[in-house]
């Protein structure tokens, strides 16, 4: 998710390329919700990850340091792999 339909339209092109939706929240009210953190001395909002199944309940929830710091695979793989049986 982005914050702006001009930032959704630029992650459009350079990223889901019609193949997913790519959502906006000007008034940054899912942000708030997810409790996702706004640094200013790291550039901004920091990344989350979430792993949402198919009734909206949150299932597995990453919320980064940094711009590098990202999950390993095998640990959203093995999420996947539950909600999937």
């Amino acid at each position: 998710m982005v914050d702006t339909l001009e930032n959704a339209i630029k992650m459009e092109q350079k990223y889901a390329k019609e193949k997913f939706p790519i959502y906006y929240d000007n008034n940054k009210e899912v942000a708030k919700k997810l409790h996702q953190e706004f640094k200013i001395r790291k550039l901004g909002r920091m990344p989350a990850l979430l792993i949402v199944d198919k009734e909206g309940i949150i299932q597995y929830a990453y919320y980064s340091d940094s711009m590098s710091d990202i999950p390993k695979n095998k640990a959203l793989f093995e999420v996947l792999e539950k909600l999937n049986k």
